[in-house]
Order: C-alpha cells, then sequence, then structure tokens
C-alpha cells in the first residue's frame, strides 16, 4: 500500500478486506509509521 502523507510504500497494519459498492475488493489498513489510513484496490479478484 501507498501512504500519502509519508509518500512512500508501507506494508501497513490492521488490514483488512473490503469490498466496494461497485463490488470490486480493496484492502484497508493503518500505516505503520504515521498512523494515516491506507487504501489500496484490489480489483474484480
Amino acid at each position: 500500500m501507498y501512504c500519502v502523507k509519508c509518500r512512500a510504500k508501507r506494508e501497513g497494519k490492521n488490514i483488512e478486506e473490503v469490498t466496494m459498492k461497485n463490488g470490486k475488493k480493496a484492502l484497508k489498513g493503518v500505516c505503520e509509521v504515521c498512523g494515516t489510513k491506507m487504501f489500496k484496490i484490489k480489483g474484480n479478484a
């Protein structure tokens, strides 16, 4: 995942898989360094 605040790729913590309104899967978590919410769209898989 990418942290917008740190401007770097991070692993993140408390990662959970969610389904968006359009049916696509996504990952939601928290940056391990600054604590900002992070989001990554996975697609249909």
